[in-house]
């Protein structure tokens, strides 16, 4: 059967009058998503493509894993390099939420348009080789942020509403028990050869040991760091956010962080959340530590490592919203000879001096 150019106006253009070069656009989002997706994406352009022409074409493929949210993706900014070399004719994809979120599919367009380079997305029906293109992708837009607005909240409804019925049990620490399919923390369970390591613990920190001394008595006792750690060491950092997690007195708690989206980039940090948002749920039966004890130290850690903390200014942070990687030269520029951990600013309680990693952990 001969393809049926005419069912498409204006009908497909070469620049070289011979070869359409097509840039494909094929995107899963998540890792749970199967890849072979992304064939398939492939095989409905080729399909797409020689039923609209008779012209012979190359198809360079750009597959991509990840958010279409993130604007600094290499597949995405290659994409935009392809295009404004003036050397494709078109670019093709399922919709143009296949090429990123937000205005900036928008925005794409628009530069395909400036390159003389064709853009079609065909379940948004738009194609910027006819003249009312705009319309439709300003619509597309607007509907995949509302459709991704609306799934981020019924997520969010869902898991809190889970988490008020005992659910969203995800990683344990060092003590407990969670049996194979537990789904609520009524199932969760205490390690009975923990009840003695925590009451030690705790009496150690109430003594004034550090985290880091607590770290050296935990790994000569080789007590196991739990089963979702990276490390088979306690490290002082280790210890101090299993100290700090209130399950250890029978509280779980949830939303003390949020994730906000950085519009310049689309990809997202975490912040803390209004106190609003919190939720707690008690859990007696998961408690090590009585709470008016486990309240006393942590209090008492707060006392005695207040004057380790950083000054604010003006009742500021002055290191809020600053990424951690920008310091001072030569802080986390240089490298240990003899370990090759990183070199950072601090530590023995000094702010000055630069000194390895590695004891610090």
């Amino acid at each position: 059967m001969v393809p049926n150019s005419c069912t498409l106006q204006p009908p497909l253009f070469a620049r070289n009058g011979r070869q359409l070069k097509i840039i494909a656009i094929c995107r899963i989002s998540t890792v749970n998503q199967d890849e072979r997706s992304l064939s398939d994406q492939e095989a409905v352009y080729r399909k797409w493509v020689a039923n609209h022409t008779n012209l012979p074409f190359d198809m360079e493929v750009s597959a991509s894993q990840g958010s279409g949210e993130c604007l600094d993706g290499a597949e995405y900014l290659h994409a935009i390099e392809l295009v404004e070399s003036r050397k494709f004719d078109l670019v093709i994809t399922e919709d143009l939420g296949r090429i990123c979120r937000r205005v900036h599919a928008h925005i794409f367009c628009e530069n395909c348009e400036d390159h003389e380079t064709r853009l079609i997305a065909l379940n948004d029906h738009v194609d910027t080789g006819r003249d009312d293109w705009r319309l439709g992708s300003f619509f597309a837009v607007m509907r995949h942020e509302t459709y991704n607005r609306d799934t981020s909240l019924r997520i969010r409804r869902s898991l809190r509403n889970r988490f008020s019925q005992g659910g969203v049990v995800q990683t344990t620490i060092f003590g407990y028990i969670k049996p194979p399919g537990t789904s609520t923390d009524d199932a969760l369970e205490k390690d009975p050869t923990a009840e003695p390591i925590y009451d030690e613990w705790f009496r150690r920190l109430e003594e004034g040991a550090t985290f880091s001394e607590i770290a050296d008595w935990l790994n000569e006792h080789g007590v196991p760091t739990g089963p979702y750690t990276r490390s088979d060491r306690w490290s002082g950092t280790m210890v101090g956010q299993v100290t700090r997690n209130p399950i250890l007195k029978g509280l779980r708690l949830r939303n003390r962080k949020m994730s906000r989206r950085v519009n310049s980039t689309g990809r997202h940090r975490s912040v803390c959340a209004p106190p609003e948002e919190l939720l707690e749920r008690r859990c007696p039966h998961l408690a090590f530590i009585e709470p008016g004890r486990y309240d006393r130290v942590i209090r008492l850690l707060q006392e005695r490592n207040a004057a380790f903390r950083r000054h604010r200014v003006n009742g500021q942070d002055p290191r809020k919203n600053v990424p951690k990687k920008r310091t001072r030269w030569p802080g986390q520029h240089i490298f240990c000879g003899i370990c090759g951990r990183m070199f950072v600013y601090g530590g023995h309680g000094q702010t000055e001096p630069v000194s390895c990693t590695n004891p610090l952990m």
